[in-house]
């Protein structure tokens, strides 16, 4: 209000400065045995050589920082964004969930890196 503009356009100042923030969720297909894999995957199991999208690997993570629980899949974290990937309780499919601070692009990039990555662990699981 005291600066008269309107909130759409302070929020577009914003992402000139920042980037531009893109999320969606995707599923992809996957055996029982995909997914018993994926619900209980260790950062050993990912074969990434610290990049994913143009940017560094800043974490990877298997359990919530806050109480050490088991977050049933594995979440990847970026300078640019994150995915996370985990298993579906019901039907035969795995969710990649994702999040860009550099626009829909990097988001389609970081979606396809983790299809890698997760199908890379696959194959080291032996699946």
């Amino acid at each position: 209000a005291v600066t008269g503009k309107d909130p759409h356009e302070l929020y577009r100042e914003l992402e000139a400065l920042y980037g531009a923030f893109a999320y969606e969720r995707i599923d992809v297909t996957a055996s029982p045995s995909q997914k018993s894999v994926l619900a209980k995957i260790s950062p050993e199991l990912i074969d990434s050589k610290g990049q994913l999208a143009g940017d560094a690997i800043v974490s990877i993570l298997t359990s919530a920082p806050a109480n050490s629980s088991p977050i049933g899949g594995i979440k990847v974290i970026t300078e640019g964004g994150w995915f996370a990937a985990r298993p579906s309780g019901t039907e035969d499919i795995y969710k990649i969930y994702a999040e860009s601070f550099k626009g829909s692009e990097h988001l389609k990039q970081l979606q396809d890196g983790a299809r890698v990555i997760i199908n890379q662990a696959f194959a080291k699981a032996g699946i």
